[in-house]
């Protein structure tokens, strides 16, 4: 089944290794202004193991690490055990165009990242940048001018404030209140609020401070859950319940888009984000409180 809600941009944005509980916590109030008018939950689960390249190969794929084959925090080309279709893939034989924007790494793993880009199918990668501000800085003119498809950001800066300072220190706090206004600027810039024809959707790649206090790859609760937000015109304000996964976000560009989804995705769209009544966001909020 195909989403006939009239969305035609899909918007994904990855905080990189932001808490689950850092909304009620900090507090984000960007975030949680926007949490109140969106589809919500605060205990999403990510992929095991809860590391970035793992994550964001399943972000794209559809599926879990164990298939894609990337099950360590080096980031590579797949080598999966079952063919597949990324989710940029599946959109370009449908005549969707997709971009994506991250923060610069290293001169040596450019051509790497360009090859990775390539081989999912993503028509315009850019590396520029250190923060998430300057990511969105990157991504301001196809946020312009790109009207249809799907646009992936990833911001960084939790992660590396976490692995170096700790996921309860005051500079990850203070680094997390930045990223909050820089949510709060894109959403505004935008006007997802306010536009039918966008969906938004944020979430993080993984937690962290679980069993260590810098470090991410374990089974516990603050490593393995994360924040999942859809945001645009066409959302219903609600929560979108217990048992939502990472790998429900690729699914769920795919369906928006009136893409369906390949038979091969472990996940499944987010159809309630849509579909069913409003409920309050306490719910949600209580659920890690």
């Amino acid at each position: 089944m195909t989403c006939k809600t009239g969305i035609s941009r899909v918007i994904v944005v990855v905080i990189d290794g932001l808490r689950a509980d850092a909304i009620h916590l900090f507090p984000l109030p960007n975030f949680a202004s926007l949490a109140e008018r969106g589809a919500v939950t605060f205990n999403a689960r990510t992929v095991t193991p809860s590391v970035t390249a793992a994550a964001m190969t399943s972000l794209l794929t559809g599926v879990s690490p164990h298939v894609h084959g990337l099950t360590s925090d080096r980031f590579g080309m797949p080598r999966p055990r079952i063919p597949l279709t990324p989710v940029t893939q599946a959109l370009r034989q449908a005549g969707l165009p997709s971009s994506a924007y991250l923060a610069e790494i290293p001169r040596a793993y450019r051509g790497l990242a360009e090859r990775i880009a390539r081989g999912l199918g993503v028509e315009h990668a850019s590396f520029h940048g250190e923060t998430g501000a300057d990511v969105l800085r990157a991504a301001d003119a196809s946020l312009t001018t790109q009207r249809r498809g799907f646009i992936l950001l990833h911001w960084p800066d939790a992660d590396r404030a976490g692995h170096e300072y700790g996921w309860s220190s005051d500079v990850y706090v203070a680094v997390t209140r930045r990223l909050d206004e820089t949510l709060g600027i894109l959403a505004r810039r935008i006007g997802v609020l306010g536009d039918p024809a966008t969906l938004m959707i944020v979430c993080a790649d993984h937690g962290g401070g679980g069993v260590d206090a810098r470090a991410h790859d374990s089974l516990h609760p603050l490593d393995q859950r994360i924040p999942l937000m859809l945001l645009g015109a066409g959302v219903r304000r609600g929560h979108l319940g217990p048992t939502c996964s990472l790998l429900d976000v690729p699914a769920t560009v795919c369906w928006a888009l009136g893409v369906e989804p390949p038979a091969t995705y472990d996940g499944r769209p987010l159809y309630q984000a849509f579909t069913v009544p409003d409920e309050p966001l306490a719910t949600a909020v209580a659920a890690v409180a």
